[in-house]
């Protein structure tokens, strides 16, 4: 799991930021609910975390969210159950290919490009799982 905990904590940590609904993406039931779950689960373990990322929902996009990504990260790999909520979110996110080219224009625009495998080679986007 490790080698993905990156990606993942960072689709995970945009996903219960809200990021993607600020950016117009409509994510489906099961993104949402896998989400919810990993949101409630750190409101529990990792209190300080969870009231982070409710502050970052109401503020734009900004530096703020990396320091969630490191924060969601960094309670997974402490957290086996933690760790699994980060990965159910990533892969109902995968799940989802049209959110796939968003979420790379996303980490692009506010992460600087190169996050675990998301790569931009000024040709074209990839995302690589």
């Amino acid at each position: 799991m490790e080698p993905v905990l990156p990606i993942a904590a960072t689709i995970a940590t945009l996903v219960i930021t809200k990021a993607f609904e600020k950016t117009g993406e409509i994510l489906g039931e099961t993104v949402l609910k896998q989400g919810g779950k990993l949101f409630l689960l750190l409101k529990r373990k990792e209190p300080k975390t969870a009231s982070a990322i409710e502050l970052a929902q109401t503020q734009p996009l900004d530096y703020r969210q990396a320091t969630l990504v490191e924060q969601v990260e960094e309670a997974a790999k402490k957290d086996p159950e933690i760790a699994q909520a980060v990965e159910a979110v990533a892969d109902a996110v995968k799940s989802q290919p049209s959110i796939i080219q968003n979420f790379t224009n996303t980490v692009e625009k506010n992460y600087g490009g190169n996050v675990g495998n998301v790569s931009n080679d000024n040709r074209n986007q990839t995302f690589n799982f």
